[in-house]
């Protein structure tokens, strides 16, 4: 049952999208906030979460079921502050990317981050059958390729001068776990089920 669904760590719970979501995405919908200019400041897009929302509100409505292709993230306490996907095609399913967007710019900085990935790349490993997760990410945003490193992600690629953010060139970085890796890395977070 959906509405029972949660994957718990010390200090967040990721569930799936509700309608009451909603609410929180539009007014997410701020060019201000940190994750705008951390996640793909390239991107010129005046809709900014207008497609994302309709797309999200769709999805609810007909019913989502597992395994999740994105998750809300909460704090214990009950703040929304953002959610995780993966970009999943069944015919191509080692090339498995991974997103967070966490939108709450005072929740930045605090661990969050790094305990949201780490329960979405365990979820994702143990309910499907995957080899390899990815994420790309810029060479302006330290913190993802801090996160990165930090659980075992290896640097795959570096596609030179991809991206052009405020009038200067950066490079898109593209990181990997193999399942093999992350087994290994995830006896390291204690607060995961049968540790």
């Amino acid at each position: 049952m959906q509405g029972d669904f949660e994957l718990k760590g010390k200090k967040i719970i990721l569930r799936p999208t509700t309608i009451e979501d909603m609410v929180d995405y539009e007014r997410w919908n701020d060019p201000s906030l940190k994750a705008f200019q951390y996640d793909g400041p390239w991107y010129k897009n005046d809709d900014n979460l207008k497609k994302l929302i309709e797309i999200r509100k769709r999805k609810v409505k007909s019913g989502l079921t597992p395994p999740y292709r994105f998750l809300e993230i909460y704090t214990t306490q009950g703040k929304h502050i953002g959610w995780v996907n993966a970009g999943h095609n069944v015919n191509d399913p080692h090339a498995t990317e991974i997103g967070i967007s966490i939108k709450e710019d005072q929740y930045w900085g605090k661990g969050l981050g790094t305990e949201t990935i780490v329960l979405w790349l365990d979820y994702l490993f143990r309910e499907m059958n995957l080899t390899r997760i990815g994420f790309t990410t810029w060479q302006g945003n330290p913190m993802m390729i801090g996160l990165g490193k930090k659980l075992g992600f290896a640097e795959e690629a570096r596609i030179r001068k991809s991206c052009f953010v405020r009038g200067q060139f950066y490079d898109r970085i593209c990181m990997g776990i193999l399942r093999e890796e992350w087994e290994t890395k995830r006896n390291d977070f204690l607060f995961l089920e049968n540790h």
